[in-house]
C-alpha cells in the first residue's frame, strides 16, 4: 500500500469520526484516467484533505507555499501526499508546465483560485491559473465548494462537487489576458453557486 492510500484511510476513518461530513456531487468526479482541474474556495488548512476524500481510486496533486518545503518533517510528508513547491505572487512557467503535464498524465491537479485561505468565510476573486492550465492540457474543470459550520468535534461539513466544465465548448480561437480572466470569472461563479447553496443549508 503507497503512502498516500495509507494516509487517505486514516484520513477518512478521523473525518468521519470527528466531523458530521455531507458529502454531494461525487457522481460528478471523472473516473480514473481523465486528467482534471479541480477547483474549490479556500478556508482551513483541512480544505486539501476535504476535496480528496471521497476521491477514491485516484490522487490529488497540489501546489504548496515553498515555505513549506522547508520544514524537515513536513516536507517529505507533504511531497509523497502530492503536493509541489510554488512562490506566492510570482507566477512560474515552470509549475505550470509542470501541472499541465500532471493533468495531461490523467491525474487530478487540485487547485485553489483564490491563492490563499479567506478568514472571514468570504470568497475572494480567482486567479487565472487553472483555467490556464485546462487550456493548455485540454482538461475539464470539476468546481468544488466547502463550507464549515465549525472546527469542533461533530460540526457540520458540505463538500459539493459541480458538473465538470469544458472549456474546450467555450473558447473558440486565440485567447486574449482579458479572456482568460473572463473564463476564471465564468468557472468561479460555479464554485460561489455551490458555497452560498451550502450556507442557505447550514443557517
Amino acid at each position: 500500500m503507497s503512502f498516500y492510500l495509507f494516509s487517505f484511510y486514516v484520513c477518512r476513518l478521523f473525518f468521519y469520526a470527528y466531523f458530521k461530513l455531507d458529502f454531494k456531487g461525487i457522481e460528478n468526479i471523472p473516473k480514473a484516467g481523465e486528467g482534471i482541474v479541480l477547483i474549490s474556495n479556500h478556508q482551513s488548512y483541512l480544505d486539501p484533505v476535504m476535496m480528496g476524500l471521497n476521491v477514491k481510486g485516484r490522487k490529488l496533486y497540489f501546489m504548496a507555499k515553498e515555505e513549506l518545503f522547508k520544514v524537515p518533517i513536513l516536507s517529505p510528508i507533504i511531497k509523497k501526499l502530492g503536493a509541489f513547491p510554488v512562490q506566492r505572487g510570482k507566477r512560474d512557467p515552470k509549475v505550470i508546465e509542470k501541472a499541465v503535464n500532471i493533468v495531461k498524465s490523467g491525474e487530478i491537479m487540485a487547485m485553489f483560485p483564490e491563492g490563499r485561505r479567506s478568514k472571514n468565510g468570504k470568497l475572494m476573486r480567482p486567479k487565472t491559473g487553472a483555467v490556464q492550465i485546462a487550456i493548455e492540457s485540454g482538461a475539464r474543470i470539476l468546481p468544488c465548494a466547502i463550507c464549515y459550520k465549525g472546527k469542533h468535534p461533530r460540526s457540520k461539513v458540505f463538500v459539493e462537487y459541480g458538473k465538470p466544465i469544458d472549456l474546450n465548448e467555450i473558447v473558440k480561437g486565440k485567447l486574449t489576458s482579458n479572456d482568460i480572466k473572463a473564463l476564471s470569472e465564468k468557472c468561479w461563479d460555479m464554485v460561489s453557486e455551490i458555497y452560498k447553496k451550502q450556507q442557505g443549508e447550514l443557517s
